[in-house]
């Protein structure tokens, strides 16, 4: 009996030391199947990085042999080709330099620039007849000044005589000087160097100091900070044609817009404060505007009184609340879902060929479509693209049962999903774009200056901005000269009348410019 005890102690024995064993087995594979899912994490995440420090990005998708997914064979007739298309232009601010020295700058006269070729400029008086009793106007002297003008090609000095006038019958009047002809008020700069000042500044992605040295070599030694007080007062000056354009674009259809940061230092300390700039865009024009920060508040105030009910943009957080206020419907942005694919190809290839050779021919379907009619549109995607969106979505729900959620692919698919309802919304609505490419792109120019300046040395500076960078940026997409326009519209500010500022829009102005042009024929 004594025996049957022992080999039954040690038989106990044995097996509490397996169990132990085989619990010790399954820590270490648990935290071996820990590691190995950080360190595949790692893996991505260093590839990705590694990708974005090898060139420009590019997601453009062309595989050897077309291939779908397979529920989508036949259920589209395959879209042509696209013909490739120039980049767009990009737009940039400067950095402004801390001022050297102490006390005000000099300030130069007339003979500093006596070598410029020179032009008088005669300011008659306004009105002829006194005001009171209506007994003609007697020019009594001049008050003489100097701008310095741009013209392609070369600078130029207006000598300026503006005509002093009084009543002979009605001395309490006094003398009533001739108002002058230029947006910039006790300014050197004529309106067409103010222009080329904001041109080459915001669309030519010149900083101030850079343009100083440049106009030097030209003939012109002016500061940079004097291009930079240039560049505040004429926002402040254009910011009421600004204003009509974001009355135009709440007027319209839809929208599709985006921010990205601008940093701001305000304040003694030196120190930065972050500001977001907003882009919002019909595709014709855009407006831009500045905000302290990116919370939900900002771009319900942006939109406030928004005509329509479509917003396309992509899945951030800080739209949520216009979309809520307002009942807008919310679209998704396609391109958004088919970066996250292109990510996942390196570690995924097979399940992110499919996905991108699908995403690929609604996006060539689209460019097809561009141009025409919004009924011919809807049709046209309710015939081609639908199919190829609900087997899209279908094919994600199944994968997404055999992927691990925290992979790229598996994050791809999980966007897709949570975005279904948005991403659907270019289906019902002819009018609007399946992305919200072009707000980016048109981001893109602030992103590029942001290189250059780092931050805006003001709030009201980047306030100013925003407001030049909506008349240029609109000018891009009306494909209209902005040096041209703002020209034209720092001549006609001073005396337009208010309520018809928003002829001076650009997309207004080109209309009217054709209008009053002639046939070539």
């Amino acid at each position: 009996m004594s025996g049957l005890a022992e080999i039954l102690d040690e038989n106990a024995r044995l097996r509490a030391e397996l169990a132990a064993r085989d619990a010790a087995l399954a820590e270490r594979d648990a935290q071996l199947e820990a590691v190995m899912k950080r360190a595949d994490e790692l893996a991505q995440e260093l590839w990705l990085v590694r990708e974005g420090h090898r060139g420009p990005a590019s997601q453009r998708y062309v595989p050897a042999g077309q291939e779908h997914l397979p529920m989508f064979h036949g259920t589209a007739s395959p879209p042509r080709e696209p013909v490739a298309e120039p980049p767009s232009d990009a737009e940039e601010t400067e950095k402004s330099a801390k001022k050297k020295g102490k006390g005000k700058p000099k300030r130069r006269n007339r003979e500093a620039f006596a070598h410029l070729t020179a032009e008088k400029v005669h300011c008659a008086a306004k009105p002829t007849s006194c005001p009171s009793c209506g007994e003609q106007m007697k020019v009594v002297g001049t008050a003489e000044s100097f701008r310095i003008e741009w013209v392609p090609g070369h600078f130029v000095r207006y000598d300026i005589a503006r005509d002093k006038c009084a009543c002979p019958t009605c001395p309490d009047q006094g003398v009533l000087t001739a108002p002058g002809l230029f947006a910039l008020d006790r300014s050197m700069a004529a309106n067409g160097l103010v222009a080329r000042v904001l041109v080459d500044k915001f669309a030519d992605h010149i900083p101030a100091n850079r343009q100083a040295k440049r106009m030097k070599r030209e003939g012109f030694d002016i500061g940079s900070h004097t291009l930079s007080a240039w560049v505040g007062k004429a926002g402040g000056l254009l910011s009421v044609v600004a204003n009509a354009v974001r009355a135009e674009l709440l007027d319209g259809s839809f929208l599709q817009g985006d921010d990205t940061g601008m940093p701001v230092q305000d304040g003694g300390d030196g120190k930065l404060r972050k500001g977001r700039l907003w882009a919002f865009t019909d595709q014709e024009q855009v407006f831009y505007a500045f905000t302290p920060s990116k919370a939900g508040e900002y771009p319900s105030a942006l939109l406030e009184g928004y005509a329509s009910d479509v917003l396309v943009v992509d899945g951030g957080s800080e739209f949520n609340q216009v979309v809520r206020e307002q009942g807008l419907v919310r679209g998704g942005c396609w391109s958004h879902l088919r970066k996250r694919f292109f990510e996942a190809l390196h570690h995924h290839p097979v399940e992110a060929h499919l996905a991108l050779g699908t995403l690929k021919d609604l996006f060539l379907i689209e460019r097809e479509l561009r141009g025409r009619p919004t009924d011919e549109v809807l049709a046209e995607r309710g015939e081609r693209s639908r199919p190829l969106v609900d087997g899209f979505f279908v094919w994600m729900k199944a994968v997404s049962q055999t992927v691990r959620p925290e992979s790229l692919l598996g994050k791809a698919i999980r966007y897709g999903l949570n975005q279904e309802a948005e991403l659907r919304v270019f289906l019902e609505h002819g009018d609007a774009p399946m992305h919200n490419n072009l707000s980016e792109l048109m981001l893109r120019q602030a992103v590029v200056g942001r290189k250059n300046w780092l931050f805006a040395r003001s709030e009201g500076g980047a306030i100013a901005a925003a407001h030049i960078y909506t008349l240029i940026g609109s000018c891009q997409l009306q494909g209209t000269d902005p040096w041209v326009y703002l020209r034209d519209v720092l001549d006609r500010l001073l005396d337009h009348p208010a309520n018809r500022v928003a002829e001076l829009t650009p997309k207004r102005w080109l209309e009217a410019k054709q209008r009053h042009t002639p046939d070539a024929d």
